[in-house]
């Protein structure tokens, strides 16, 4: 952001610290589309993204008056939505992901030169089977390795975020692509 962009949030933060719902609502439009992709990223359901997102501002909103001033509004809004999304995985204990709008999940195809239909086929399962297989990882190395690969966060990053050590995280995000990597053996072999 940009000093001017951070002292008009600085003082939107305030305002919401006061009491100020119109301050707050002005956060929530502004960070609940990153929150829910994020929550969707973690969980790979629409709904559960949804209602996790909703939570998330609930409890921030609850938590608002203990955020120290100066800090960035989206690093901690975005650890309240991991551990929230980290719990409802932990309590879901790997449930079937509820049924997901296919067109959120799929790229755009449009852009790209049009690919042979054995092609499209293999891409597909491909995009199909990684995000099984990622559904399928222990919650703390879903969670680890999303924020690594869809958020790009540093390790240290990831840590402060979950509240682990540095070398936790890495130890978990191993374990996690170790994982990805078997499942997915058969089409990294196929791969050019």
């Amino acid at each position: 952001m940009r000093p001017n962009a951070d002292a008009i949030e600085s003082s939107i933060i305030s305002r919401a610290k006061n009491g100020d719902m119109n301050a707050f609502e002005f956060l929530v439009r502004k960070y609940q589309g990153l929150i829910y992709a994020l929550c969707h990223r973690l969980t790979g359901a629409h709904q559960a993204a949804d209602d996790l997102a909703q939570e998330t501002f609930i409890k921030a909103y609850a938590a608002l008056p203990g955020f120290i001033d100066g800090r960035e509004f989206y690093p901690w809004i975005r650890k309240i939505a991991v551990n929230n999304s980290y719990n409802f995985l932990r309590r879901r204990n790997r449930e079937a992901p509820l049924a997901d709008e296919e067109t959120l999940t799929r790229p755009n195809h449009l852009s790209a030169p049009p690919e042979s239909p054995e092609k499209t086929a293999e891409r597909d399962e491909m995009e199909r089977k990684f995000k099984e297989s990622l559904q399928a990882l222990p919650a703390d190395q879903k969670t680890v390795f999303t924020l690594r690969a869809v958020e790009n966060l540093t390790y240290a990053e990831i840590a402060q975020a979950l509240s682990i050590p540095t070398g936790t995280v890495m130890s978990r995000l191993n374990r996690a692509r170790k994982k990805l990597r078997a499942d997915l053996a058969a089409f990294l072999r196929c791969s050019p």
